[in-house]
């Protein structure tokens, strides 16, 4: 299990972009399914991105967008496939968090993948609404108040 204090690289996309990328289309294209130009879209230029490395990898990356009205969305949250369940995905999303409650964010919103609302809901996001479909994947809305 990871350490809460392990380190995730903060960084805007033009710095972090090539490596989140790479794990974003292993994960959500070649194991999801999510047609390629789905995958990547006009936010991720505005949107600050973590990643989770090690020996220059990125295995767990995920993007956070600030509106103007102090709001944030997480998104585009992946772990390497052989790494799940061993805390990476929570050290990107902890570390999404801090840096939205340093640009005054109140409320965090994301489209949780329906097998994967459990891992959020532990981290006290609670789901707004019913399913629906994303990308041809059955997701939920969660918010989390900061």
């Amino acid at each position: 299990m990871v350490q809460a204090n392990t380190p995730v690289i903060l960084g805007s996309w033009s710095e972090l972009g090539s490596l989140a990328l790479q794990l974003r289309i292993e994960v959500f294209v070649h194991e999801q399914g999510v047609p390629q130009e789905l995958e990547q879209d006009k936010y991720d230029a505005d949107a600050l991105h973590a990643i989770f490395m090690r020996d220059g990898v990125a295995l767990a990356t995920g993007r956070l967008l600030v509106n103007d009205d102090a709001r944030g969305k997480i998104g585009r949250l992946a772990v390497h496939r052989d790494l799940r369940g061993r805390g990476l995905g929570r050290a990107v999303l902890l570390a999404l968090e801090d840096a939205a409650r340093q640009r005054g964010v109140t409320k965090l919103a994301l489209h949780a993948q329906c097998n994967a609302q459990p891992f959020y809901a532990r981290e006290g996001f609670i789901v707004l609404g019913a399913p629906f479909e994303e990308a041809g994947i059955e997701h939920v809305l969660m918010v989390k108040a900061l």
